[in-house]
């Protein structure tokens, strides 16, 4: 009993080769419908991100191994000329259960830490169950995947601090004005960068954000998305710099949008309470010399990067943590296998001794008294049930490796003079 698991990621192949082998969701669908239905998988998963797309299986033929799970998905993909088998990595057994719980509690992905993997591995076993190719083994991999990264957020740090520029900037904020909500805060810019803060502001409890904008559209599109923004003409914006606490700024410009003079006359307007100017532009967006200001505190991408360093410093200090609660998860799992594979065995085991008691009893059904037979039969229980506690015990019995599961059940069999499974 197999789990093989194959694709590509951020380690194994260049964004523009997992780019050509990414399944969306209809794929993903199609192609574990038809490992299933071609009989070549018992089970199938298949979780496609943008740094991975990686296929999980439970052979139903020997014939299935790692590199025919590549070269099926490469076909599948029609993608012989750019992907080759080296791009793919392989796991087996308990490698592949160790490598889903390492991407689950994200100390596999491309940012140490980044959560965003567990909603997708969740995703990948929704689409899964719903095709109906996912069963025992798989649902159980999946929910001990989920264990894990549950473990992993709650009992260390590895998913604490900042690890992104815009992200950083937000927590600097809270660290300097810890409550956000009860100030007002000017976003520059509303692209990609700008948009990421404004939305991490939001999840730090602001609730007054006024954003800027050459393109005004932009700006109004993005105050509705957040839904407590407010819009501000970029030629009027300079007019109102008093009136803000914290300022973000992330523009794409050779000059600067903020410069000292002006920052000077809002200080001065403002009675000099503090203010944190935050510029998230490369080129930088604001005049370095403003930081000289009494109560200006500025901070450049080179600062929060910083900050950024010193958060990943952190988190992996946490990894003997993690990969601590991974093995103690993966032995639980792995004995939880062997106990799938000893099972038709102590099935058969119980039968036989059913069987000879229910013969032996029917020979005294008519030469005893209903309540005479009664007896018997729970005495019978009793015996049985103390004859088989012994091997059935040391059926399921951990182990240290997979390879001596065969022998164990073989002897078994042999004592007891049992018939060859089915399949």
């Amino acid at each position: 009993m197999n789990i093989i698991s194959v694709g590509v990621n951020h380690k194994t192949a260049p964004i523009e080769i997992r780019e050509r082998i990414a399944l969306s969701e209809v794929q993903n669908k199609e192609f574990i419908t038809d490992l299933i239905s071609s009989g070549l998988a018992h089970e199938a998963m298949v979780l496609s991100t943008c740094n991975r797309t990686e296929v999980y299986v439970v052979p139903a033929m020997s014939e299935v191994t790692g590199e025919y799970l590549k070269d099926y998905l490469i076909a599948y993909k029609d993608a012989r000329k750019e992907v080759r088998p080296e791009h793919f990595f392989s796991r087996f057994y308990c490698g592949t259960a160790r490598h889903l719980f390492e991407v689950s509690s994200a100390i596999d992905s491309l940012v140490l830490g980044e959560g965003q993997i567990l909603g997708q591995v969740k995703d990948a076993y929704r689409i899964a169950a719903e095709v109906q190719a996912a069963g025992i083994l798989i649902t159980r991999l999946c929910h001990t995947a989920f264990s894990v990264a549950k473990k992993v957020k709650t009992k260390t740090k590895i998913m604490e601090g900042a690890v992104s520029v815009s992200y950083a900037a937000v927590e600097l904020a809270q660290k300097i004005f810890s409550n956000l909500s009860m100030k007002k805060i000017l976003l520059i810019g509303a692209g990609e960068t700008g948009e990421l803060a404004a939305k991490h502001m939001c999840q730090k409890n602001a609730r007054n954000i006024v954003i800027t904008n050459r393109t005004l559209s932009k700006a109004e599109a993005l105050a509705e998305e957040l839904g407590t923004g407010k819009v501000l003409p970029f030629e009027s914006y300079k007019e109102h710099l008093h009136e803000f606490d914290i300022i973000i700024t992330a523009v794409s410009t050779k000059e600067y949008v903020l410069r000292e003079a002006e920052m000077h006359q809002s200080m001065q307007k403002r009675r000099l309470k503090p203010v944190i100017i935050l510029d998230l532009g490369l080129p930088r967006n604001v005049d370095p010399d403003i930081s000289r200001l009494q109560n200006m505190f500025l901070k450049d991408i080179d600062a929060l990067k910083h900050i950024i360093d010193k958060n990943l410093e952190r988190r992996r200090a946490e990894l003997p943590k993690v990969h601590s609660i991974i093995e103690e998860e993966l032995v639980s799992f792995g004995q939880w296998i062997n106990t799938l594979k000893v099972r038709p065995t102590i099935v058969d085991l119980q039968s036989k001794f059913i069987e000879i008691k229910e013969k032996e009893l029917e020979r005294y059904r008519y030469k005893v008294s209903e309540e005479e037979l009664r007896r018997m039969e729970h005495l019978t229980d009793r015996i049985l049930k103390k004859i088989l506690h012994h091997p059935i015990k040391m059926l399921k019995a951990p182990i240290d490796t997979s390879d001596s599961i065969p022998s164990r059940v073989n002897l078994v069999r042999n004592i007891f003079d049992l018939e060859e499974p089915n399949q």
